[in-house]
Protein backbone atom coordinates (compact mmCIF):
# COMPACT_ATOMS: atom_id res chain seq x y z
CA UNK A 1 0.00 0.00 0.00
CA UNK A 2 2.74 2.31 0.61
CA UNK A 3 4.66 1.45 -2.87
CA UNK A 4 1.08 2.60 -4.42
CA UNK A 5 0.61 5.74 -2.39
CA UNK A 6 3.96 6.46 -3.15
CA UNK A 7 3.36 6.30 -6.46
CA UNK A 8 0.15 8.13 -6.60
CA UNK A 9 2.24 10.72 -5.08
CA UNK A 10 4.91 11.31 -7.43
CA UNK A 11 2.33 11.07 -10.19
CA UNK A 12 0.29 14.00 -8.84
CA UNK A 13 3.70 15.87 -8.38
CA UNK A 14 4.28 15.26 -12.10
CA UNK A 15 0.54 16.49 -13.29
CA UNK A 16 1.06 19.29 -10.72
CA UNK A 17 4.46 20.25 -12.68
CA UNK A 18 3.10 19.67 -16.23
CA UNK A 19 -0.16 21.99 -15.41
CA UNK A 20 2.40 24.58 -14.47
CA UNK A 21 4.57 24.71 -17.37
CA UNK A 22 1.22 24.94 -19.59
CA UNK A 23 -0.29 27.70 -17.26
CA UNK A 24 3.21 29.39 -17.61
CA UNK A 25 3.38 28.56 -21.44
CA UNK A 26 -0.20 30.20 -22.03
CA UNK A 27 0.87 33.30 -20.07
CA UNK A 28 4.05 33.24 -21.70
CA UNK A 29 1.89 33.32 -25.00
CA UNK A 30 -0.59 35.53 -23.80
CA UNK A 31 1.84 38.52 -23.14
CA UNK A 32 3.52 37.65 -26.85
CA UNK A 33 0.23 38.40 -28.62
CA UNK A 34 -0.35 41.17 -26.87
CA UNK A 35 2.60 42.78 -27.63
CA UNK A 36 2.17 41.99 -30.91
CA UNK A 37 -0.92 43.42 -31.64
CA UNK A 38 0.29 47.02 -30.94
CA UNK A 39 3.45 46.21 -33.14
CA UNK A 40 1.18 44.67 -36.07
CA UNK A 41 -0.77 47.61 -36.05
CA UNK A 42 2.38 49.63 -36.30
CA UNK A 43 3.69 47.73 -39.19
CA UNK A 44 0.15 47.70 -40.84
CA UNK A 45 0.42 51.70 -40.59
CA UNK A 46 3.91 51.49 -41.86
CA UNK A 47 1.89 49.73 -45.05
CA UNK A 48 -0.70 52.49 -45.47
CA UNK A 49 -3.12 49.28 -44.35
CA UNK A 50 -4.11 50.82 -40.97
CA UNK A 51 -5.86 54.36 -40.59
CA UNK A 52 -8.09 54.81 -37.65
CA UNK A 53 -11.06 57.01 -37.33
CA UNK A 54 -12.76 57.60 -34.08
CA UNK A 55 -16.73 57.27 -34.57
CA UNK A 56 -17.05 57.88 -30.66
CA UNK A 57 -15.90 55.27 -28.22
CA UNK A 58 -13.84 53.10 -30.96
CA UNK A 59 -11.96 53.95 -34.44
CA UNK A 60 -12.93 52.29 -37.53
CA UNK A 61 -9.89 51.61 -40.01
CA UNK A 62 -10.58 53.51 -42.86
CA UNK A 63 -8.19 52.34 -45.93
CA UNK A 64 -7.44 55.50 -48.47
CA UNK A 65 -5.96 54.03 -51.60
CA UNK A 66 -5.97 57.73 -52.85
CA UNK A 67 -6.92 58.45 -56.45
CA UNK A 68 -9.05 61.71 -58.66
CA UNK A 69 -10.48 64.40 -56.03
CA UNK A 70 -13.22 64.93 -58.39
CA UNK A 71 -14.39 61.38 -58.92
CA UNK A 72 -16.70 58.82 -57.45
CA UNK A 73 -16.39 57.96 -54.26
CA UNK A 74 -16.00 54.15 -54.00
CA UNK A 75 -16.20 52.52 -50.37
CA UNK A 76 -15.13 48.98 -49.98
CA UNK A 77 -16.76 46.47 -47.17
CA UNK A 78 -15.81 43.16 -46.73
CA UNK A 79 -17.73 39.79 -46.13
CA UNK A 80 -17.04 37.73 -42.93
CA UNK A 81 -13.22 36.97 -43.20
CA UNK A 82 -10.08 39.29 -42.72
CA UNK A 83 -7.34 40.24 -45.49
CA UNK A 84 -9.70 42.30 -47.41
CA UNK A 85 -7.06 45.62 -47.85
CA UNK A 86 -4.65 43.84 -49.43
CA UNK A 87 -7.25 41.37 -51.46
CA UNK A 88 -9.14 44.89 -52.83
CA UNK A 89 -5.77 46.55 -53.38
CA UNK A 90 -5.41 45.73 -56.91
CA UNK A 91 -8.56 46.50 -57.92
CA UNK A 92 -8.59 49.50 -55.70
CA UNK A 93 -5.23 50.68 -58.29
CA UNK A 94 -7.15 50.37 -61.29
CA UNK A 95 -10.08 52.12 -60.14
CA UNK A 96 -8.57 55.34 -58.33
CA UNK A 97 -7.23 56.44 -62.25
CA UNK A 98 -10.68 57.99 -61.85
CA UNK A 99 -11.76 57.43 -58.69
CA UNK A 100 -11.53 58.17 -54.93
CA UNK A 101 -11.50 54.64 -53.43
CA UNK A 102 -11.52 53.44 -49.69
CA UNK A 103 -11.82 50.55 -47.57
CA UNK A 104 -13.58 50.45 -44.80
CA UNK A 105 -13.71 48.04 -42.13
CA UNK A 106 -16.50 47.46 -39.32
CA UNK A 107 -15.83 46.83 -36.11
CA UNK A 108 -13.32 44.07 -35.02
CA UNK A 109 -12.69 43.50 -38.98
CA UNK A 110 -9.39 44.34 -40.43
CA UNK A 111 -7.60 46.43 -37.74
CA UNK A 112 -10.96 47.70 -36.48
CA UNK A 113 -11.58 48.16 -32.57
CA UNK A 114 -13.06 45.67 -30.94
CA UNK A 115 -16.57 46.26 -29.27
CA UNK A 116 -19.00 45.04 -26.62
CA UNK A 117 -22.13 45.98 -28.46
CA UNK A 118 -23.92 43.83 -29.85
CA UNK A 119 -23.43 43.82 -33.77
CA UNK A 120 -26.35 44.60 -35.25
CA UNK A 121 -27.07 46.17 -38.81
CA UNK A 122 -28.20 49.26 -37.18
CA UNK A 123 -25.06 49.41 -34.90
CA UNK A 124 -22.65 48.53 -38.14
CA UNK A 125 -24.20 51.11 -40.21
CA UNK A 126 -24.51 53.84 -38.17
CA UNK A 127 -20.54 53.11 -37.19
CA UNK A 128 -19.78 53.29 -40.94
CA UNK A 129 -21.83 56.50 -41.75
CA UNK A 130 -20.10 58.27 -38.44
CA UNK A 131 -16.82 56.69 -40.02
CA UNK A 132 -16.80 58.40 -43.25
CA UNK A 133 -18.78 61.66 -41.51
CA UNK A 134 -15.82 62.11 -39.53
CA UNK A 135 -12.93 61.33 -41.86
CA UNK A 136 -14.44 64.49 -44.14
CA UNK A 137 -15.42 61.44 -46.69
CA UNK A 138 -18.53 63.43 -48.25
CA UNK A 139 -21.81 62.02 -49.64
CA UNK A 140 -23.06 60.23 -51.99
CA UNK A 141 -20.91 57.00 -51.80
CA UNK A 142 -20.34 54.90 -54.22
CA UNK A 143 -20.44 51.56 -52.14
CA UNK A 144 -18.79 48.64 -52.99
CA UNK A 145 -20.32 45.51 -50.69
CA UNK A 146 -18.67 41.87 -50.90
CA UNK A 147 -20.22 38.69 -49.79
CA UNK A 148 -22.26 39.05 -46.71
CA UNK A 149 -21.71 42.92 -46.31
CA UNK A 150 -24.32 43.07 -49.36
CA UNK A 151 -27.17 42.60 -47.01
CA UNK A 152 -25.77 45.67 -44.62
CA UNK A 153 -25.38 47.78 -47.60
CA UNK A 154 -29.11 46.66 -48.56
CA UNK A 155 -30.33 48.07 -45.18
CA UNK A 156 -28.06 51.19 -45.38
CA UNK A 157 -29.25 51.98 -48.88
CA UNK A 158 -33.17 51.36 -47.70
CA UNK A 159 -32.74 53.49 -44.87
CA UNK A 160 -30.45 56.54 -46.57
CA UNK A 161 -30.83 56.05 -50.19
CA UNK A 162 -29.80 59.89 -50.49
CA UNK A 163 -26.71 59.00 -49.29
CA UNK A 164 -25.76 56.50 -51.95
CA UNK A 165 -25.10 57.40 -55.62
CA UNK A 166 -24.83 53.56 -56.98
CA UNK A 167 -24.09 50.19 -55.52
CA UNK A 168 -21.62 47.65 -56.62
CA UNK A 169 -22.32 44.43 -55.48
CA UNK A 170 -19.33 41.78 -55.61
CA UNK A 171 -20.70 38.79 -55.47
CA UNK A 172 -22.80 39.39 -52.70
CA UNK A 173 -24.85 37.59 -50.03
CA UNK A 174 -28.84 37.16 -51.94
CA UNK A 175 -30.78 38.19 -48.67
CA UNK A 176 -33.13 34.76 -47.96
CA UNK A 177 -36.19 34.46 -46.65
CA UNK A 178 -35.47 33.27 -43.05
CA UNK A 179 -38.56 31.64 -43.19
CA UNK A 180 -37.32 28.80 -45.55
CA UNK A 181 -34.28 28.12 -43.53
CA UNK A 182 -34.64 24.71 -42.27
CA UNK A 183 -33.97 23.58 -38.41
CA UNK A 184 -30.74 21.54 -39.15
CA UNK A 185 -29.48 24.78 -41.19
CA UNK A 186 -30.38 27.18 -37.87
CA UNK A 187 -28.65 24.26 -36.27
CA UNK A 188 -25.21 24.66 -38.44
CA UNK A 189 -25.66 28.31 -37.95
CA UNK A 190 -25.24 27.80 -33.66
CA UNK A 191 -22.78 24.99 -33.69
CA UNK A 192 -20.57 26.98 -36.15
CA UNK A 193 -20.68 29.88 -33.88
CA UNK A 194 -19.63 28.10 -30.89
CA UNK A 195 -16.81 26.62 -32.69
CA UNK A 196 -15.29 29.73 -33.99
CA UNK A 197 -15.97 30.88 -30.32
CA UNK A 198 -13.22 28.45 -29.22
CA UNK A 199 -10.42 29.58 -32.24
CA UNK A 200 -11.21 33.01 -30.80
CA UNK A 201 -9.91 31.72 -26.86
CA UNK A 202 -7.06 30.25 -29.04
CA UNK A 203 -6.07 33.33 -31.06
CA UNK A 204 -6.34 35.80 -27.78
CA UNK A 205 -4.02 33.22 -25.86
CA UNK A 206 -1.24 33.77 -27.97
CA UNK A 207 -1.14 30.31 -29.87
CA UNK A 208 -1.60 31.64 -33.13
CA UNK A 209 1.14 33.85 -32.46
CA UNK A 210 3.32 30.90 -31.95
CA UNK A 211 2.18 28.66 -34.65
CA UNK A 212 0.97 31.38 -37.05
CA UNK A 213 1.06 28.70 -40.30
CA UNK A 214 -0.77 26.20 -38.71
CA UNK A 215 -3.69 28.56 -38.35
CA UNK A 216 -3.40 31.01 -40.92
CA UNK A 217 -1.21 29.42 -44.21
CA UNK A 218 0.93 32.20 -45.88
CA UNK A 219 -0.12 32.97 -49.07
CA UNK A 220 2.50 31.75 -51.78
CA UNK A 221 1.89 34.63 -54.05
CA UNK A 222 2.26 37.51 -51.87
CA UNK A 223 5.81 39.41 -50.48
CA UNK A 224 7.36 38.78 -47.13
CA UNK A 225 5.20 41.90 -46.18
CA UNK A 226 2.05 41.15 -47.20
CA UNK A 227 2.09 37.78 -45.68
CA UNK A 228 2.73 39.38 -42.72
CA UNK A 229 0.21 42.01 -42.72
CA UNK A 230 -2.42 39.46 -43.76
CA UNK A 231 -1.69 36.88 -40.54
CA UNK A 232 -1.89 40.57 -38.69
CA UNK A 233 -5.29 41.22 -39.77
CA UNK A 234 -6.53 37.53 -39.61
CA UNK A 235 -5.54 37.90 -35.68
CA UNK A 236 -7.10 40.87 -35.19
CA UNK A 237 -9.86 39.83 -36.92
CA UNK A 238 -10.85 36.15 -35.47
CA UNK A 239 -9.60 36.95 -32.20
CA UNK A 240 -12.23 39.83 -31.99
CA UNK A 241 -15.52 39.69 -29.51
CA UNK A 242 -17.31 41.83 -32.65
CA UNK A 243 -16.81 38.55 -35.62
CA UNK A 244 -18.42 35.98 -33.38
CA UNK A 245 -21.26 38.64 -32.04
CA UNK A 246 -21.62 39.33 -35.66
CA UNK A 247 -22.31 35.92 -36.85
CA UNK A 248 -24.64 35.17 -34.02
CA UNK A 249 -26.69 38.21 -34.99
CA UNK A 250 -26.99 36.78 -38.73
CA UNK A 251 -30.89 35.87 -38.21
CA UNK A 252 -32.24 38.86 -36.03
CA UNK A 253 -29.80 41.31 -38.75
CA UNK A 254 -32.09 39.84 -41.87
CA UNK A 255 -34.65 40.22 -40.04
CA UNK A 256 -34.02 43.98 -39.03
CA UNK A 257 -33.25 44.23 -43.29
CA UNK A 258 -36.09 42.75 -44.28
CA UNK A 259 -38.42 44.96 -42.58
CA UNK A 260 -37.12 48.50 -44.07
CA UNK A 261 -35.80 46.47 -47.39
CA UNK A 262 -37.56 48.06 -50.74
CA UNK A 263 -36.55 48.85 -54.21
CA UNK A 264 -34.99 52.30 -55.00
CA UNK A 265 -33.79 53.97 -57.83
CA UNK A 266 -30.29 53.60 -56.90
CA UNK A 267 -28.26 51.97 -59.55
CA UNK A 268 -27.06 48.92 -58.75
CA UNK A 269 -24.56 46.97 -60.46
CA UNK A 270 -24.28 43.12 -59.12
CA UNK A 271 -21.29 41.33 -60.19
CA UNK A 272 -22.06 37.83 -60.35
CA UNK A 273 -19.07 35.05 -59.83
CA UNK A 274 -20.03 31.93 -58.49
CA UNK A 275 -23.15 31.80 -60.53
CA UNK A 276 -22.03 33.61 -63.49
CA UNK A 277 -21.64 31.18 -66.03
CA UNK A 278 -23.25 31.42 -68.85
CA UNK A 279 -23.60 27.84 -70.62
CA UNK A 280 -23.22 24.15 -68.88
CA UNK A 281 -20.03 24.11 -71.13
CA UNK A 282 -18.25 27.37 -69.63
CA UNK A 283 -19.17 25.67 -66.17
CA UNK A 284 -17.67 22.18 -66.80
CA UNK A 285 -14.60 23.71 -68.10
CA UNK A 286 -13.79 25.79 -65.24
CA UNK A 287 -13.59 22.36 -63.14
CA UNK A 288 -14.61 24.10 -59.66
CA UNK A 289 -16.63 21.10 -58.44
CA UNK A 290 -14.74 19.45 -55.31
CA UNK A 291 -14.38 15.73 -55.52
CA UNK A 292 -16.78 15.62 -52.22
CA UNK A 293 -19.05 17.78 -53.74
CA UNK A 294 -19.34 15.07 -56.78
CA UNK A 295 -20.04 12.41 -54.40
CA UNK A 296 -22.30 14.60 -53.27
CA UNK A 297 -24.19 15.14 -56.11
CA UNK A 298 -23.62 11.31 -57.53
CA UNK A 299 -24.71 9.12 -54.39
CA UNK A 300 -27.76 7.75 -56.25
CA UNK A 301 -26.29 7.53 -59.70
CA UNK A 302 -24.26 4.21 -60.33
CA UNK A 303 -21.99 4.99 -63.46
CA UNK A 304 -18.30 6.17 -62.48
CA UNK A 305 -15.64 7.76 -63.59
CA UNK A 306 -16.31 10.79 -66.41
CA UNK A 307 -19.99 9.45 -66.91
CA UNK A 308 -20.30 10.61 -62.91
CA UNK A 309 -18.46 13.88 -63.26
CA UNK A 310 -20.80 14.73 -66.09
CA UNK A 311 -23.88 13.97 -63.98
CA UNK A 312 -22.53 15.83 -61.24
CA UNK A 313 -22.21 18.85 -63.05
CA UNK A 314 -25.42 18.60 -64.71
CA UNK A 315 -27.04 18.39 -61.63
CA UNK A 316 -25.08 21.23 -59.94
CA UNK A 317 -26.24 23.50 -63.14
CA UNK A 318 -29.60 22.82 -62.56
CA UNK A 319 -29.52 23.71 -59.42
CA UNK A 320 -28.02 27.03 -60.52
CA UNK A 321 -30.61 27.82 -62.90
CA UNK A 322 -33.20 26.80 -60.35
CA UNK A 323 -31.47 29.79 -57.85
CA UNK A 324 -30.88 32.34 -60.55
CA UNK A 325 -34.57 31.77 -61.33
CA UNK A 326 -36.27 31.51 -57.81
CA UNK A 327 -33.66 33.48 -55.67
CA UNK A 328 -31.90 35.58 -57.33
CA UNK A 329 -33.73 37.64 -59.82
CA UNK A 330 -36.72 37.94 -57.34
CA UNK A 331 -34.06 39.69 -54.81
CA UNK A 332 -32.91 41.71 -57.58
CA UNK A 333 -36.72 42.90 -58.52
CA UNK A 334 -36.93 43.33 -54.82
CA UNK A 335 -33.73 45.60 -54.72
CA UNK A 336 -34.65 47.74 -57.84
CA UNK A 337 -32.61 49.08 -60.47
CA UNK A 338 -30.30 46.49 -61.07
CA UNK A 339 -27.72 45.52 -63.62
CA UNK A 340 -26.35 42.29 -63.41
CA UNK A 341 -22.54 41.79 -64.75
CA UNK A 342 -21.16 37.91 -65.63
CA UNK A 343 -17.80 37.17 -64.19
CA UNK A 344 -17.69 33.83 -63.96
CA UNK A 345 -15.09 32.03 -61.66
CA UNK A 346 -14.35 32.39 -57.70
CA UNK A 347 -16.02 34.05 -55.25
CA UNK A 348 -13.36 36.42 -54.26
CA UNK A 349 -14.25 38.06 -57.86
CA UNK A 350 -12.41 41.13 -57.09
CA UNK A 351 -8.82 39.50 -56.43
CA UNK A 352 -8.82 36.81 -58.68
CA UNK A 353 -10.35 39.17 -61.76
CA UNK A 354 -9.20 42.85 -61.03
CA UNK A 355 -8.65 44.39 -64.39
CA UNK A 356 -11.85 42.20 -65.59
CA UNK A 357 -14.17 43.97 -62.12
CA UNK A 358 -12.79 47.08 -63.14
CA UNK A 359 -13.71 47.43 -67.15
CA UNK A 360 -17.06 46.16 -66.00
CA UNK A 361 -17.60 48.92 -62.99
CA UNK A 362 -15.59 52.05 -64.55
CA UNK A 363 -18.16 51.40 -67.78
CA UNK A 364 -21.25 51.53 -65.27
CA UNK A 365 -20.01 54.58 -63.51
CA UNK A 366 -19.35 56.47 -66.75
CA UNK A 367 -22.93 55.21 -67.57
CA UNK A 368 -24.14 57.58 -64.33
CA UNK A 369 -21.91 60.36 -65.48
Amino acid sequence: MRVIKKIFKVLGIILLVLLGIIILGLLTTTIIHRVNLKRNKDFLAEQGLYQPVSVGDHSLNLVNYGGAEDGHRIIGFSGSGSGFPLQFRQLASELKQENQVYYLARAGYDGSDDVKDDMTVSFVVEDYRKALQNAGVEAPYVLMPHSYSGTLITYWVSKYPEEVEAVIDLDTTILSDINDLTDEQLAELEDETGSMGIFRTMINLGIGDVAGNMFFPADESYSADDQRADRALALMTFGSRAFYAEMSHVLDNWREIDSVFHPTDVPKLYISAENGYETLEEFKAADRLSEQRINKLTEDFSGTGEARREKAYELEWAEMQEYKTETMQPYFDRLGNVTVANLPGGHWVHEDQPAACAEVITDFLHDLD
